[in-house]
């Protein structure tokens, strides 16, 4: 049964494609005249690469790791399918990945090149596939125009030409326009981009219509604003990833908005939300990694400071936020998030009982964290760390960038990782791999013997078969929370002693084993670890 409905869901899926026209680019667009404007100051001062970068476009770039001596690409590089000629879908499933030539498409590479030319008559279809990619482009263009015009050393893009570059940027704006992803049973960060893209565009041209436009799109911003995030500011999408990649898209949006309307009552909203993710995000670091909670495929908007070698090397974005709010003690901020849980505690008595191996964590003093709307429990000083996943599923219950990792922990201490997350290897072009990554299995969760039923390529961006997690209890010293896991329920309690981390698990549905060792020798990792997407060891 479950093969027919996966076949006729193919059908209907390559019948729609098959006979869908491709996105058009727009022929007529408007003439546009650069504001006076001052937010490119801080773009000058705090997002410039490294002075020892050197980066030609025509030679050694990387594409999620792989090195391309091409900017311009119209195949996967990993498999080396070629998507000229085919009609084009969001997906090629266990065929071939549309995000690679996404991400060539983006144009992010002329943060950091100072050398190589680029004929934009050479971009494929696919490089007007996707409206988000395109969205984040136009932001790279547009930087790229603010540093002709401070006389930077860069990369050519139509011979940097401020003229014609500021048109190619219009036929962008009228495409983005033109293509909102603001429909379908999850608006997430797809159209936030495209709103950050549409915002930087207004605030750095006039054109017209542009008061009117820039009216609309604030009010769009305004909504999404409260869509996708929680009431304590951090995101909806259930990543950790994708918070410190909206977290970008928001502080290029407070730059935009500032050049327009420093009193836009929109800006305390951001401000507030910047400031929460910045907390979230510091406190999943370590050595300057963050840890990838949830999906993790490599979304930048600020590529200036991004690391190829080191994707998870994170410790940029928040130097960026610090020199954005140079004034904010951010310690207040934290306070919001120390604060206990206490409920009614249901008896464990019948239920069956396993004990795992203790890890000795904290050799001195910790503090305790609530992110209760993101779903993330961490105890942490300096230098030692341990965390529990329990909480919402991402994008409202759909659960697109979720993994299966309810009650699963993480654990770093003595520089050395004990218990990690595994990442996300890659999307569609390999579901098998895709699930994997995602799986109770590969994850420190509960270690139970539950048959999840096998899901398509069509359920590759949805969980099916768990629950919201429910914290009951937390402190500094106890946590006591429950998912449930294609039907069965199991409880985590964890119990900190001098230093000691102690984990148990209960069930009166499903036979539980004990951890006896955890990632002790192998950096943490459980099965498989991807340092970033599609690096996969």
């Amino acid at each position: 049964m479950s093969s027919i409905k996966t076949y006729l869901r193919k059908l209907k899926y390559n019948l729609t494609y098959q006979f869908k026209s491709n996105l058009e680019l727009p022929s007529d667009f408007r003439l546009f005249n650069r504001r006076d404007t001052s937010y490119q100051q801080f773009i000058y001062k705090h997002c410039r690469p490294d002075k020892n970068t050197n980066l030609d476009l025509g030679r050694s770039l990387k594409i999620f790791g792989k090195i391309s001596d091409e900017y311009v690409i119209n195949s996967d590089i990993f498999t080396n399918f070629n998507f000229s000629n085919k009609k084009l879908k969001p997906a090629y499933f266990n065929s071939a990945d549309v995000k690679v030539p996404y991400e060539a498409s983006r144009l992010q590479y002329l943060q950091k090149a100072n050398s190589g030319i680029i004929d934009v008559n050479n971009f494929p279809s696919i490089y007007w596939n996707s409206p988000m990619d395109v969205a984040i482009r136009n932001v790279n263009l547009i930087f790229h125009l603010l540093s002709i015009e401070n006389n930077y050393q860069t990369a050519e893009i139509l011979g940097n030409n401020k003229d014609l570059l500021t048109s190619y940027i219009s036929q962008h704006y009228e495409f983005i326009t033109d293509n909102l992803e603001n429909t379908g049973n999850v608006v997430g960060n797809h159209y936030l981009i495209e709103l950050t893209s549409i915002l930087l565009t207004i605030a750095t041209f006039k054109f017209n219509g542009d008061q009117d436009e820039w009216k609309f799109y604030i009010n769009e911003l305004t909504s999404e604003l409260n869509n996708q995030f929680y009431e304590d500011g951090t995101n909806f999408e259930g990543s950790t990833h994708y918070a410190a990649f909206v977290t970008e898209a928001l502080i290029v949006c407070k730059l935009a908005i500032q050049e327009i309307d420093n009193n836009s009552l929109v800006l305390k909203k951001i401000d507030e939300i910047i400031k929460s993710n910045k907390i979230l995000l510091s406190k999943l670091m370590n050595n300057g990694e963050l840890s990838q909670i949830g999906d993790n495929d490599s979304g930048r908007l600020f590529y200036f400071a991004f690391d190829e070698d080191a994707p998870l090397k994170m410790s940029w974005l928040l130097e960026l936020i610090e020199n954005l709010y140079k004034e904010t003690n951010f310690k207040k901020i934290e306070e919001k998030f120390q604060y206990e849980i206490n409920s009614k505690l249901p008896s464990l008595d019948n239920f069956q009982q396993v004990t795992h191996k203790t890890i000795k964590v904290f050799t001195k003093d910790y503090q305790y964290y609530c992110f209760s709307d993101f779903g993330i429990f961490i105890w942490r000083n300096d230098d030692e760390y341990f965390s529990i996943r329990c909480g919402p599923i991402g994008q409202n219950g759909i659960g697109g960038h979720s993994h299966y990792d309810q009650l699963s922990v993480e654990c770093f201490t003595n520089n050395t990782w004990i218990a990690r997350d595994p990442g996300t290897g890659t999307y569609t072009d390999d579901i098998k791999t895709r699930n994997k990554f995602r799986s109770l299995h590969y994850h420190w969760g509960p270690k139970a013997k539950i048959h999840f039923p096998q899901e398509d390529e069509f359920d590759c961006f949805k969980l099916n078969h768990m629950s919201d997690g429910e914290v009951l209890k937390f402190n500094k010293n106890n946590f006591l929370g429950y998912a449930i896991f294609n039907g069965k329920k199991i409880v985590r309690k964890i119990t900190i002693n001098d230093g000691s981390v102690i984990i148990q698990d209960f069930s009166g549905d499903v036979e539980l084993e004990e951890y006896t060792s955890w990632g002790e020798g192998r950096n943490g990792v459980k099965v498989k670890f991807s340092n970033g997407y599609k690096r996969i060891s």
